[in-house]
C-alpha cells in the first residue's frame, strides 16, 4: 500500500491518477489580485443619498452637512455623541490622517458649535441612568 501512495505521489504527468474532471474550481480560474483591474470607486466611501434635512435644525446645519458628507453619510456623525472638545479632536484627526480638506476658522467653529449641540454625549457618566448604584 506504501508504494501505491509513493508511485501516485510521484506521478507528474498524471498516468496513473485517471481520467480528471473537465471543470476546474472557481478558485483556479478566478483572476489574481495582481491581474485585476483596480475599480475606479477604489478606496472611496459608498454613495449615500443624504439630505441636509435629515440633519436636525440649527445654526451651522448646512456647512457642517456639505463639509463632513463630502466624506461619509449623515447615519455616522448621528451614531456619535461627544462634547464640543472631543469633536474637535475628531476634526484634527480627520484633517491629518484622512486628507479632509482644510476648513476656514469662523467656519470649523460654527461646525464644532453644531456638532457639539446637536449631538453632545448621551451619558452623564458613571451610574447617571443606575437606581442600583445610588
Amino acid at each position: 500500500m506504501g508504494a501505491t501512495f509513493l508511485l501516485l505521489a510521484f506521478d507528474r504527468a498524471g498516468h496513473l491518477r485517471g481520467k480528471q474532471p473537465a471543470w476546474t474550481p472557481a478558485i483556479a480560474v478566478a483572476p489574481r489580485v495582481a491581474d485585476a483591474k483596480p475599480s475606479p470607486d477604489a478606496g472611496k466611501p459608498p454613495p449615500h443619498n443624504d439630505k441636509v434635512e435629515d440633519m436636525p435644525e440649527g445654526k451651522g446645519r448646512e456647512v457642517t452637512f456639505y463639509t463632513c458628507t463630502a466624506c461619509h453619510g449623515v447615519a455616522l456623525i448621528k451614531a456619535q455623541g461627544l462634547t464640543r472638545d472631543l469633536w474637535d479632536n475628531t476634526f484634527d484627526t480627520m484633517l491629518e490622517k484622512h486628507r479632509m480638506p482644510p476648513v476656514k476658522a469662523d467656519e470649523r467653529a460654527e461646525i464644532l458649535d453644531y456638532l457639539a449641540e446637536q449631538f453632545p454625549p448621551r451619558r452623564k457618566g458613571r451610574g447617571a441612568g443606575n437606581p442600583f448604584l445610588k
